[in-house]
């Protein structure tokens, strides 16, 4: 078994913040975290002689390799020692090609560049920021076998995945004399010595690849101590103050570390964050959560609406009663000029009006639909039941020669106007009588109805009704529509620092209220849609009636866990200090126990019902010691079943003594209670 990084930074590149490299920082790196190869990986160069005196320095495996950016993401490329120069003359001309952080070449030019890629170690990143392009990946996939990820739970997901890289986790880190603690991120690979060709073999395999050296898959390490976590659920014990939330922390600072910006992302629930002491402040963080869950929702039901305001935001009624008017001004003026028309103005184009064109954007849907029922093959079953397929295929050659006719038709009244407008110019030019202004009635009339309409459908979607009932994990979320009520509520709603006080005053003339809306700077006109009609949710319990103040902060915690699954790392500190054990065993246990099994996740806790009856799969005890005068906080950990939990120095307590202590108050007073128990049970 040896130990990799194959991902680190010796230079500042233009990719890079600016540090400067510290040998002794890399060799007490490669030493510390027992390191067995490494590969020096700058961003778009390779420097040959930093990287022949750190080869000269350390007497470990170390590989010439460089960090490309190719098509949007980034890849690893590792070449053997004995080419060097070679691959520095290669690398040299990745540098000119990309001189800038945002500049990337093609899986052409990476061909043309390095030829033959067989003799390399291509290795993309893959479950991390910035990911290679699916397609790259499939392009070079002759190439390539592994993939580096940002986080354990991302390793995991893809071991167990068949249609998944062999994954790789690296430090990706800078060595500089500012770094502050050597990183804990590398892998381990089941190989029988560091050599490029036993190396590249052995990433074609994901039974070869190791998140620790002798638990396999289990434990991954969290502190540069050497302190592990299992990729499953950690339960942290301790007596009060023994430090168990500065241990939480800890492993929240150390995670959150990634230089990548999509990696590290960790769920932290701390103590008693989802409990308000007061009832109207935990209401807030109630509707809020909701708000922030059910949003999707919302765009859903009000899709209709958005269509109708996308149409009728660019209406403007009284630029069109303008039009009316100067029409109608000019009308007047041209019959008062009867003095002033000659053989030009009496001609009968002078006065001439224009054909309206229209569209034909409803026929060309129609045409869509029908053609969609004919070639539908999901439901062609159905569809035939009540319609015939020679029908549809009848009425689309119908609605085809519709729209040929109608086409045809307009590109003649287009020629017209084109000979109406050239003509009427060249009068309009030759005399001294003004001719009445151009008016487009039908587009004017059109718009008069949209608004009507307009108003109709508003009216419709602010009708008092159910949206959506559904059961959430013993509680029932029920979505109505509702009426904003006020100024306050549609700034709150909006998110921003809007005013809304005008706006809301015309709430109940839709076209006018829309009109105030965008004049809202703060307001997208593609989010204006969701200011008509508010969705408001409450949650019933199990005997359908409103939830309590307690009822919705377990709601929260729930829905909080649940969220969790999008994150790297989930955190809980003591859940038992805001929530009853009846509700701890039946719902949050089997919740995370569940998320547990695809994610790691820690918990703190002092009781019984969640330490024991959760099931841990690895338990860390935090203890207060003072060393030399100074507070330390020492971890001891070990599985459940283990009789002893070790600390990295290899310290040991009895299992057995600190789970009865921590969770059962101590051996006797768990006998004392037994015993009561089994008393009242006779």
């Amino acid at each position: 078994m040896i130990k990799v990084d194959f991902h680190m930074h010796t230079v500042a590149t233009p990719s890079d913040a600016d540090f400067e490299f510290s040998m002794a920082t890399l060799k007490a790196y490669v030493s510390e975290a027992n390191l067995d190869a490494i590969a020096i990986t700058n961003h778009n160069m390779f420097d040959l002689p930093q990287f022949l005196d750190i080869r000269e320095e350390l007497d470990i495996a170390v590989f010439p390799a460089i960090e490309i950016n190719l098509d949007k993401g980034h890849l690893l490329l590792l070449s053997g020692l004995e080419e060097v120069e070679a691959f520095s003359e290669k690398c040299s001309k990745v540098t000119a090609l990309l001189p800038d952080a945002k500049d990337t070449m093609s899986v052409e030019e990476l061909h043309l560049i390095f030829g033959d890629l067989r003799q390399y170690i291509l290795i993309p990143h893959y479950d991390k920021h910035p990911s290679m392009p699916d397609e790259v990946i499939e392009a070079l996939s002759e190439h390539i076998d592994a993939g580096e990820v940002s986080s354990p739970k991302k390793f995991m997901y893809c071991l167990k995945n068949s249609d998944r890289l062999v994954p790789l986790f690296f430090s990706d880190s800078r060595m500089s004399d500012t770094l502050k603690q050597f990183p804990v991120r590398q892998t381990y690979l089941a190989c029988g010595s560091a050599t490029f060709a036993d190396i590249k073999g052995c990433l074609k395999d994901k039974n070869k690849v190791f998140l620790s050296e002798t638990e396999a898959n289990k434990l991954f390490t969290i502190f540069p101590n050497g302190q592990k976590l299992s990729t499953g659920l950690n339960v942290v014990l301790g007596d009060r103050s023994s430090g168990k939330s500065y241990t939480l922390n800890q492993i929240e600072a150390e995670a959150s570390q990634e230089i990548d910006a999509e990696a590290g992302k960790v769920k932290y629930l701390k103590q008693f964050s989802l409990v308000e002491r007061d009832d109207v402040g935990d209401k807030r963080k109630f509707d809020k959560l909701l708000s922030d869950k059910e949003s999707l929702l919302t765009s859903e039901y009000l899709s209709g609406l958005q269509e109708v305001v996308s149409d009728v935001v660019e209406v403007d009624l009284e630029h069109d009663r303008r039009r009316v008017g100067n029409y109608i001004e000019s009308l007047i003026k041209y019959a008062k000029q009867v003095e002033r028309h000659d053989a030009f103005s009496k001609a009968r184009l002078f006065s001439e009006e224009t054909f309206p064109l229209g569209d034909q954007e409803n026929l060309e849907d129609l045409i869509a639909s029908t053609k969609n029922l004919i070639n539908n093959v999901q439901f062609k079953e159905i569809i035939e039941k009540h319609i015939s397929i020679e029908g549809l295929k009848a009425l689309v050659i119908e609605l085809m020669t519709t729209w040929t006719r109608n086409d045809v038709e307009r590109r003649k009244k287009k020629w017209i106007n084109g000979i109406i407008s050239e003509v009427r110019g060249k009068l309009q030019a030759r005399t001294a009588a003004t001719s009445p202004e151009e008016v487009d009635f039908y587009s004017i009339v059109q718009n008069m109805m949209k608004v009507s309409k307009f108003s109709e459908v508003v009216k419709l979607a602010r009708t008092k009704r159910e949206v959506e009932r559904k059961s959430v994990q013993g509680f029932e979320v029920v979505a109505s529509t509702a009426n904003f009520d006020g100024a306050m509520d549609l700034r709150r709603h909006s998110r921003t620092t809007g005013k809304f006080s005008e706006a809301f005053s015309k709430y109940n003339n839709p076209y006018s209220y829309l009109q105030e809306l965008k004049g809202i700077e703060e307001l997208p006109h593609s989010e204006l849609y969701k200011f008509f009609v508010k969705i408001e949710y409450k949650i019933l319990n199990r005997d359908g009636y409103e939830v309590s103040g307690g009822e919705r902060s377990e709601f929260n915690l729930l829905q909080e866990i649940q969220d969790a699954q999008k994150y790297d790392l989930l955190l809980i500190d003591e859940p038992e200090s805001s929530f009853d054990n009846q509700f701890l065993k039946k719902e949050v246990n089997e919740l995370i126990r569940a998320i547990s099994r695809n994610m790691p996740v820690v918990l703190v806790t002092h009781n019984a019902t969640v330490g024991a009856s959760i099931q841990p799969d690895y338990i860390l005890y935090t203890k207060k010691e003072v060393v030399e005068g100074e507070i330390q906080y020492r971890v001891y950990s070990g599985y459940p079943t283990s009789k002893d939990l070790v600390s990295p120095e290899q310290k040991k307590v009895s299992t057995y003594e600190i789970t009865l202590g921590c969770l059962e108050a101590g051996e006797e007073a768990y006998s004392q209670r037994r015993k009561g128990y089994e008393d009242l049970k006779n």
